[in-house]
């Protein structure tokens, strides 16, 4: 059967996304800079081979996701006790389908290329799990084959030592694993910054949602506090 692909992401709502951004941005602007990450990986999911399903919080908030993406997405709510819980629960519905691989993304790196996402499925053909590390400790991809338990038991998320409890755990249960390209995410002003650089000095063209945001919509307040 055909592969599958999660985009896992909080609603763009004002004060309830990107808050590590506040009181930089305003809610409103973190709303709206989030939806255009949203946006930018939702169209480079749609290059690669995969069904796409969206996984988000807070359940209630369907209607606003789809008018960001579109009313064929398929939008289903997360649920569990933790972050972990929640991805273990998202890849295993979606395996229950019948799907042979399924990929798990998260929306804050709007700077991630189509091939990525294509690799990833490829090395995911020959191992067990494929994971791809962020800059700060945690990983932004994750994608297997069949459910695992034990590798989504972390004691806390959001700290910098999570994508190597996550390989511990895979090594303490055999398991092949593939780790892919590293990038950074977006969560808080200084990596708004580094991608905002990476913008003006052209590393970074693949986001275009996203680039026009910036430089339409917050390159005064970016300038502003470079300077």
């Amino acid at each position: 059967m055909k592969d599958a692909l999660i985009l896992f992401t909080r609603v763009p709502i004002p004060g309830q996304t990107k808050t590590r951004l506040m009181p930089f941005l305003t809610g409103e602007e973190c709303a709206r800079l989030h939806a255009c990450f949203v946006k930018d990986i939702y169209e480079k999911a749609k290059q690669v081979d995969a069904d796409i399903f969206v996984f988000f919080t807070p359940k209630d908030e369907k209607k606003l996701l789809q008018q960001i993406l579109d009313n064929e997405t398929v939008c289903l709510p997360q649920f569990g006790d933790d972050l972990g819980e929640r991805m273990k629960n998202a890849i295993g519905i979606v395996l229950r389908m019948g799907y042979e691989k399924v990929i798990l993304i998260g929306t804050d790196i709007p700077q991630i290329h189509p091939e990525t996402l294509k690799n990833a499925f490829d090395n995911l053909g020959g191992k067990d799990i494929v994971i791809h590390p962020t800059f700060d400790g945690g990983y932004y991809l994750i994608g297997m084959k069949k459910e695992y338990d034990s590798i989504w038991k972390i004691e806390r998320y959001g700290t910098n030592t999570v994508i190597y409890d996550t390989l511990q755990h895979m090594r303490n249960e055999k398991l092949s694993t593939a780790v892919g390209q590293m990038y950074y995410d977006v969560d808080d002003k200084g990596d708004l910054y580094h991608l905002y650089e990476d913008i003006e000095k052209g590393a970074i063209c693949n986001c275009p949602i996203t680039i026009d945001y910036l430089e339409l919509g917050l390159k005064g307040k970016l300038d502003k506090n470079y300077e």
